[in-house]
């Protein structure tokens, strides 16, 4: 159904942004490339990313796709390399994402570091590698776990190091007509927990405990939204909330490209808003601590690259 051309294609389209950026790393046409992907395409009977959307979105097959890419492609990669060069070394660099929609512009960091460093392999892992079983401290990292930990929460850990990637506040998301209270929330200037009695809210599918709408918002209040519904990803969950299915609660860098279409409208939540931090954490005596620290440089200028 699909071949090994065409996940290099994705990851390479996912790493520069659009189609043209793609088809000068590939060496071939931009009508050539844009055959490949629409063949592709009427095979899958599906789309595989948004026309028109600067970088490119992916939709729902698309990253499954992408994701099949980025567990495949480097192991067809050092498989290649073990059989043509058996003795040369590849060494893993392991990433774990806490932030469901930092992978995105992630992708691009990752992809140019691949390209810089051709015996190192980055690999995506799940977002748990350090968290214990009650969730307070992080746990003692074996060598099936992450090198680096993208996450917006800072524990009191001696064995680790913290590198600030950026700020950013959290939002609430909504449909530009809808209303509270027979109010346009376009007159609105924030929201307060008790708005969301009224509101469906549109969450990722994870414990109320691990949502920052529920631990920095609603539970002080002891609030509980009008009805929760969970959404596996943002791409849905923005859709969803322009067609006025519910309210989300999102980083403000994910949703500024839809809002300058005027599809949606974001308000603070409460009259201070919410706002966190980016870090990249790793362990103090990482063996692959000069591989790290040269790619949070690049996580620094892309993350601050989404509010240019």
């Amino acid at each position: 159904m699909f071949e090994i051309k065409h996940l290099k294609t994705l990851t390479t389209l996912a790493s520069t942004g659009n189609i043209r950026k793609a088809a000068e790393v590939l060496f071939t046409s931009q009508s050539a490339l844009s055959h490949q992907i629409k063949d592709l395409e009427q095979r899958l009977n599906a789309p595989l990313f948004i026309r028109n959307t600067s970088p490119v979105e992916f939709t729902d097959a698309g990253a499954v796709l992408l994701s099949l890419a980025h567990d495949i492609l480097p192991k067809v990669k050092q498989a290649n390399m073990d059989l043509t060069c058996p003795t040369k070394s590849t060494n893993t660099l392991k990433i774990a994402i806490a932030c469901h929609a930092c992978f995105q512009w992630l992708l691009p960091v990752t992809g140019g570091f691949s390209q810089q460093h051709n015996d190192w392999n980055i690999e995506f892992i799940d977002e748990n590698f350090t968290q214990s079983a009650n969730r307070n401290k992080l746990s003692e990292v074996n060598k099936n776990c992450a090198d680096i930990l993208f996450t917006d929460e800072k524990l009191n850990e001696t064995n680790y190091l913290y590198q600030e990637i950026g700020r950013f506040e959290v939002v609430a998301v909504m449909a530009k007509q809808q209303q509270l209270n027979n109010t346009p929330v376009t007159k609105l200037s924030y929201l307060t927990p008790f708005d969301f009695t009224y509101l469906t809210l549109l969450t990722y599918p994870l414990a109320t405990e691990r949502l920052d709408i529920f631990k920095l918002f609603l539970t002080p209040t002891d609030i509980t939204p009008k009805k929760v519904k969970q959404v596996n990803n943002s791409h849905v969950m923005l859709q969803m909330v322009a067609a006025n299915m519910g309210v989300a609660t999102l980083p403000d860098w994910l949703v500024t490209s839809l809002t300058q279409q005027s599809l949606l409208h974001t308000l603070p939540l409460g009259q201070s808003g919410i706002y966190k931090h980016l870090y990249a954490c790793y362990q103090k005596d990482s063996k692959h601590i000069g591989q790290i620290e040269q790619l949070i440089p690049a996580a620094k200028q892309a993350f601050s690259a989404l509010y240019n």
